[in-house]
Formats: C-alpha cells, sequence, structure tokens
C-alpha cells in the first residue's frame, strides 16, 4: 500500500484523522513552546484516550519527568496509536 493509499484511508477516517490531528496540534505547541496550551492540550488528549493510554503506560513504564518528554511521549503515543488503527482498517477493508 503506497502513501497516497493511506492518506485516503486516513482522511475518509474521523477517528485517524482526529489522531493524526492531535499528533500535530502537539508537535506544534512543542515547538511554539506554549506551555499552557500544550499541557491542556495533553490533558485533553489523556482523557480522550484513556484506556490505550493505561495500556500504553502498562508496557512503557519509564515516566516523563518534564513537559517537553510528556509532549514527545504522547506524540509516540499517538503515532502508535494511528498505526494500529490504520492496520485494524486496512484489514477491515480487505475483507
Amino acid at each position: 500500500m503506497d502513501q497516497n493509499e493511506l492518506e485516503k484511508i486516513i482522511q475518509d477516517t474521523k477517528e485517524l484523522c482526529d489522531i493524526r490531528d492531535e499528533y500535530q496540534k502537539t508537535e506544534r505547541l512543542l515547538r511554539e513552546g506554549k506551555q499552557e496550551e500544550l499541557q491542556q492540550h495533553l490533558q485533553e488528549v489523556s482523557s480522550k484516550h484513556l484506556l490505550e493510554k493505561l495500556a500504553y503506560n502498562a508496557v512503557n513504564s519509564q515516566m516523563p519527568q518534564t513537559l517537553e518528554q510528556n509532549a514527545r511521549n504522547c506524540m509516540v503515543f499517538l503515532d502508535g496509536l494511528l498505526k494500529e488503527k490504520v492496520a485494524l482498517k486496512i484489514k477491515d477493508l480487505s475483507k
């Protein structure tokens, strides 16, 4: 599957678009140094993906110590979540 096909799958699925948007917003707020907005955004992401976050934290025991580490950790989490959900979507489409 090429990049264009993957992009179409993401664009056609609101949940996948939302996850990608959350990743991009985290990256932007971190880059711009908007600490208050970033902290609030991280809390929103955490609340929205509570079950997935619990599973992620169970296998990733090293907790971030700074806001920057927390943001980068969130981006790794969102990237993994997006890849997992895209794989499930591809599996569903292939049925």
